[in-house]
């Protein structure tokens, strides 16, 4: 078995950073929650009008219970399918990362590749959110169409480079990886 220390394989600070930033999301969203009216303006028409509405209380549990859902789903689907559903995968060089021999190395991988992702979705969801206190503030509470469209450009780069590190990750093999 080609030794895999020191050549890209995870350490616990790398999930223990990640999951920061999923716990400070969290916090994020609770601790703006406050300075939200008591009827959240919580969705938007394509022209930024606001159209549906919450109380507070709803949208604060909305959005950190699908926040949370969502976290812990992408995080817990990832690591479940190297060990559970490995033909489900859809790995370069799958034969070789899933060999017996390699495969609690690459589950440690994926898996903290896994809570990278989920924070990627938790400050999604915090960005998501500060747009949502941001229009709740106008009179007439209008979502900025410009600001949402960076939200979402900013997340799809981030996904983007998360899927491009884990295939350049797994698209070597042996003693090349890094």
């Amino acid at each position: 078995m080609p030794d895999m220390e020191g050549q890209g394989m995870p350490n616990a600070n790398d999930s223990g950073w990640a999951s920061t930033v999923v716990v400070g999301s969290l916090t994020g969203i609770a601790l703006t929650a406050e300075w939200l009216p008591q009827q959240v303006a919580a969705h938007f028409a394509l022209d930024g009008r606001a159209d549906h509405f919450l109380a507070r209380d709803q949208y604060l549990a909305l959005m950190i219970g699908s926040t949370v859902v969502a976290t812990a789903l992408v995080t817990g689907l990832l690591s479940t399918l190297v060990l559970r559903f490995p033909d489900l995968l859809n790995l370069p060089n799958r034969s070789f990362w899933l060999a017996p021999e390699r495969r609690a190395s690459t589950h440690a991988l994926v898996s903290s590749r896994a809570v990278w992702l989920g924070a990627i979705v938790a400050l999604f969801a915090l960005g998501m959110h500060l747009l949502v206190l941001r229009a709740n503030h106008a009179n007439p509470a209008s979502l900025d169409a410009v600001a949402f469209s960076g939200v979402v450009v900013a997340f799809l780069a981030a996904l983007g480079a998360w899927f491009s590190n884990l295939r350049r990750h797994f698209g070597q093999m042996g003693s090349a990886v890094q």
